[in-house]
């Protein structure tokens, strides 16, 4: 959540929707519970209670994935020092998405696969002042038919410096179950991810955030729908084109660095809000994010805010297209020991470009309402990797919000 001080206002931004659906188009499940602090406010802003409700519909280009969500937020402010909040979702996820599998010919299309599922999830945070310090606990639970994931996270916030400086640890805990189909036992994945950062007020209408995340998943990391193929010889002299399930690392560590600018712009009537994020993982993946926002203050009730995002990885260790022309010999279930492989274009050299805009309405003091529209479109870098395995997307959020 986002609380930014635009003009004679504060206003409250709620945007949890586009992450749970990138994590959705990704197929990347795992709930990461992370604390993220934002300083522009001005003056002190009275305590709120609220109900939140959204509706998002996500549609990649070609028939492939498409995602409906709705989420719903309680926040219940408890005398001067305690909020509890509770929130729910449900995804509806169907189309198409790559298997791993390139064409018959490099010019031909990607191989596709069909998937259908729903996802049920829900979080719970209790936090209390206590002094100078904020201490917020939180749960979380998500399930599919072939995922259940749990979280805990313990996040401080401490207040110093006037309340001009704030010290923000946080440390969460992953537990997940994957059902893999070619495998009866279910498989499993733990995640621990620590955050230490920094917000300093620089003026009344300026403000920088310091974060750095280190984590560590262990466990099943593959995907278990995504395959890569082999031209395997199965008598002398007779080959056949054969497919394999990935084998990705059962380790993996991350480093994150993100640096956060605000700013006011009073003649304007304005906000920016800017970030940078850095990543770097032991699957070789290095990655930078770009984000700026602009929020204008159309008159009293109405902001636009738009939004361009840039985002650039490089490929893991183990990307291949296929294993042909590699010594590589793959088996059928995983392999801790190695050799390590896959195909997963979400895995290669690549590019994205975000391009949204945001209308929010105060028609009352107690009630908002927003509409967004963003442009997702994703490009391959490597020149090797079939340009229709990047999607390109649309997504359409509305959602209204009452205070009291």
């Amino acid at each position: 959540m986002e609380r930014i001080q635009l003009g004679h206002r504060s206003l409250v931004i709620l945007s949890p929707m586009p992450h749970l659906i990138r994590l959705m188009s990704q197929r990347a499940r795992t709930l990461a519970v992370t604390g993220a602090l934002y300083l522009l406010l001005v003056r002190e802003t009275r305590a709120e209670s609220s109900v939140t409700y959204k509706y998002e519909d996500y549609q990649e280009a070609g028939g492939r994935i498409a995602v409906k969500a709705q989420y719903a937020l309680f926040d219940q402010t408890i005398g001067t020092d305690t909020v509890v909040k509770v929130s729910g979702a449900i995804d509806a996820i169907t189309g198409a998405t790559p298997t791993g599998q390139p064409g018959a010919t490099a010019a031909d299309p990607v191989m596709m696969t069909q998937i259908e599922d729903r996802r049920k999830a829900w979080t719970a945070d209790f936090s209390r002042q206590i002094g100078r310090v904020n201490l917020d606990l939180g749960v979380a639970d998500s399930r599919e038919s072939d995922y259940v994931s749990n979280g805990l996270s313990l996040t401080t916030v401490t207040d110093f410096n006037a309340k001009n400086t704030a010290l923000v640890l946080g440390v969460a805990a992953n537990n997940d179950n994957v059902k893999v189909f070619y495998q009866s036992a279910r498989a499993f994945k733990r995640g621990l991810d620590g955050l230490i950062g920094v917000n300093q007020l620089i003026d009344p209408a300026t403000s920088l955030t310091f974060n750095l995340t280190v984590g560590r998943a262990s466990g099943y990391l593959s995907d278990p729908y995504k395959i890569i193929l082999k031209t395997t010889q199965i008598l002398p002299g007779v080959t056949l084109p054969l497919t394999f399930p990935e084998n990705r690392p059962q380790e993996r560590n991350k480093w994150i660095a993100f640096v956060g600018y605000n700013h006011a712009v009073a003649a304007w009537d304005g906000a920016v809000d800017a970030s940078y994020r850095f990543y770097h993982d032991s699957f070789g993946t290095a990655s930078h994010t770009l984000a700026v926002t602009w929020l204008q203050n159309l008159n009293a009730h109405l902001i636009l805010a738009p939004t361009v995002r840039y985002y650039e990885q490089s490929a893991a260790d183990f990307y291949h297209l296929s294993l042909d022309g590699t010594s590589i010999v793959p088996g059928f279930t995983p392999n801790a020991a190695g050799p390590f492989f896959s195909a997963d274009y979400r895995l290669s050299h690549l590019r994205t470009y975000t391009y949204g805009l945001k209308l929010v309405w105060h028609p009352t003091d107690s009630v908002q309402l927003d509409l967004a529209y963003d442009r997702y479109e994703m490009k391959g870098l490597d020149g090797l990797t079939s340009p229709t395995a990047y999607p390109r997307a649309n997504t359409v959020t509305a959602g209204v919000r009452y205070a009291w």
